[in-house]
């Protein structure tokens, strides 16, 4: 189980806020890699159970992880899934996931840019445990 002190909590809440900041996502989470949600928040008329929106990450990422080692890559960066008006993005952030959903798609590629930018500096922070051993 992952445990935060005050200081990490305070110091993901702020990336957290920057991506809102500079996204118009309509839900965010902040997710451990096996899908427990740390944080979540949405704009009031997005309907969304916060438990369904974080246990996804965990399918999301798990066959994704699959697919990207059967294939030869290194490692998973990053996931976008795009329906017809809507899109979900998540990306590894070091020992967590952020994961966002906008029904805007013509914000993906500025929220693609945003998330990359993010999780890059919360990985710095919150390097993966495992991967570090």
């Amino acid at each position: 189980m992952v445990e935060l002190t005050p200081k990490e909590a305070e110091s993901l809440a702020r990336f957290l806020g920057s991506i809102t900041e500079h996204t118009e996502l309509e839900a965010l989470a902040l997710i451990t890699k096996e899908g427990v949600r740390l944080a979540f928040s949405c704009i009031p008329d997005y309907n969304v159970d916060p438990d369904v929106f974080s246990s996804l990450n965990a399918i999301v990422i798990k066959n994704s992880h699959e697919a990207v080692k059967n294939l030869g890559y290194n490692n998973l960066l990053e996931v976008v899934l795009r329906g017809k008006d809507a899109f979900v993005i998540l990306s590894s952030a070091g020992r967590f996931f952020v994961m966002g959903a906008c029904r805007q798609l013509k914000d993906l590629a500025k929220v693609v840019s945003v998330f990359r930018f993010y999780a890059k500096e919360i990985g710095k922070r919150y390097p993966d445990l495992e991967e570090a051993s």
